[in-house]
């Protein structure tokens, strides 16, 4: 989508992403090894009394689950990084996360040709417990003249 695609308050829901024991595993060897992440018996015994996600594979997780919705495509020029992340719970092994990601904000760029949108990510688990929340920004190419 270009620019003058998106519009202040579209609301997207992405597809539901389930989350293995194995993926948490496999992704904190890899990227967070910590043993709350990688460690069955040391996290049964810390204060989540089980293994849990990385909060970076949570972030990294429904990023590609949006990148996957196709919503900025190849009109996505980068950005200018995230002004939050708030991870509000733990993702465990069977959890299976919903993520509703809302356009805050459109604006053109006044120094670039370009515009720029703000959203915000709000992720809950099968539950409809708050999971994590992050909001920032995207430069997208406007429409050809």
């Amino acid at each position: 989508m270009y620019f003058e695609e998106f519009q202040q308050g579209t609301v997207y829901r992405l597809d539901p992403i389930q989350v293995s024991r194995e993926d948490i595993i496999q992704f904190a060897q890899q990227y967070d090894p910590q043993k709350i992440h990688i460690d069955e018996a040391f996290s049964a015994q810390g204060p989540f009394g089980g293994l849990i996600a990385s909060g970076y594979h949570t972030l990294a997780v429904v990023w590609a689950r949006w990148a996957e919705a196709h919503v900025m495509g190849d009109e996505s020029m980068g950005g200018p990084g995230l002004d939050t992340v708030q991870w509000l719970a733990p993702v465990r092994p069977g959890d299976t996360l919903y993520t509703t990601v809302t356009i805050t904000e459109t604006r053109r760029s006044t120094s670039k040709p370009r515009g720029i949108i703000r959203f915000r990510f709000e992720v809950e688990n099968q539950d409809a417990v708050p999971i994590m929340v992050t909001e920032g920004a995207a430069l997208i190419r406007l429409r050809p003249a």
